[in-house]
């Protein structure tokens, strides 16, 4: 599982990823928002630790931005800022967030936090893979029902064919059993 870090402040980013990474995570730490997102487009990562303030690009800004983009717009986030405010947690949350922390934090709580989102992601990830292979089922299920009824139908036809033919062969009576042989052939051919 790899988490991107996103925090202007070197401090912080360092001290998150080496806390992440002694929980067993794979870390990627990116500088400022623009750099978050280079790095969520290399490495694709399971989940985004990002700050919400930062010069030029904020991390609501980045996450609205991510959105946008078919391939980063399902990675969850957890917002890290310093404001406790409730209206700027609802904003965080109301912007796609999955989860809100505010500085200082608790690192247990922040990686119970981390541990949940991933949970639900999971989750919700399998319940997709079985819902697809549900249809993918049903899907062959009816092509193998398609090929069985076009089978039924090709094999039927010439079947019919050989079944008539072989049926007026012994029905009509040749008088001459080289012209019935001959019919035969042809009936066969």
């Amino acid at each position: 599982t790899t988490i991107l870090v996103v925090d202007d402040e070197p401090a912080i980013r360092m001290g998150l990823a080496a806390t992440i990474g002694r929980y067993g995570y794979s870390v990627i730490t990116a500088v400022n928002c623009n750099d978050g997102i280079l790095k969520a487009r290399q490495s694709l990562p399971d989940l985004i630790v990002s700050d919400v303030m930062m010069p030029a690009v904020n991390g609501f800004e980045m996450k609205k931005q991510m959105s946008t983009d078919p391939l980063l717009a399902s990675i969850p986030f957890i917002f890290l800022t310093a404001r406790t405010a409730t209206e700027d947690r609802v904003a965080g949350l109301r912007d796609g967030a999955d989860d809100y922390v505010t500085k200082p934090f608790v690192t247990e709580e922040l990686m119970a936090r981390i541990e949940a989102v991933l949970r639900r992601v999971h989750a919700e990830q399998s319940r997709g893979r079985e819902q697809a292979k549900q249809a993918a089922l049903m899907e062959m299920d009816k092509l193998r029902k398609e090929i069985l009824q076009n089978f039924r139908h090709e094999v039927r036809t010439p079947l019919g064919n050989v079944a008539m033919s072989l049926e007026m062969a012994v029905n009509h009576k040749y008088e001459n059993p080289q012209e019935q042989a001959e019919f035969i052939r042809i009936a066969l051919s």
